[in-house]
């Protein structure tokens, strides 16, 4: 017969408890995409109305993955700021620029790509899509190509 003594009850919990751990904690972001947050947070505005307390949310999806931590907020300040025409205007939803410069190294070639794209009549939702970063893996190589 097998007994329970503290001792395993303790051994059980403990790795029961890095288990769930594991599986709940958030995603810690990267030093670039922390300093990142930090060049955004209380300095650029989201909206039209000077707010610049953003939702933590927000912030997460624009730095995601950059690796020049002011160019994601450098990309969504020029784009709010009627720098970017999107067809007839130069207004934009503040989610349209959070998709379009999320995780962006270079805010000016994320720009330009997405104007380029406009200019050749492609729909701006479709140019998003087109220019926001794409990464893909090479596991036999251990590269990876930005396209």
């Amino acid at each position: 017969m097998y007994t329970i003594n503290k001792k395993n009850a303790l051994k059980t919990i403990s790795v029961l408890g890095l288990v769930a751990a594991a599986y709940t904690s958030p995603v810690i972001a990267n030093e670039h995409e922390l300093d990142c947050a930090k060049h955004i947070q209380d300095k650029i505005t989201w909206d039209s109305n000077g707010h610049t307390q953003w939702e933590q949310t927000n912030i997460n999806k624009l730095c995601q993955g950059t690796t020049k931590p002011k160019e994601p907020g450098e990309c969504f300040n020029k784009v709010m700021t009627g720098h970017v025409k999107w067809g007839d205007s130069d207004k934009w939803q503040w989610e349209n620029a959070i998709r379009l410069c999320a995780g962006t190294s270079d805010s000016d070639q994320t720009i330009t790509c997405f104007q380029n794209r406009v200019h050749a009549d492609t729909s701006w939702q479709e140019a998003i899509l087109q220019c926001q970063l794409k990464v893909s893996s090479d596991k036999k190589n251990n590269t990876v190509k930005m396209e």
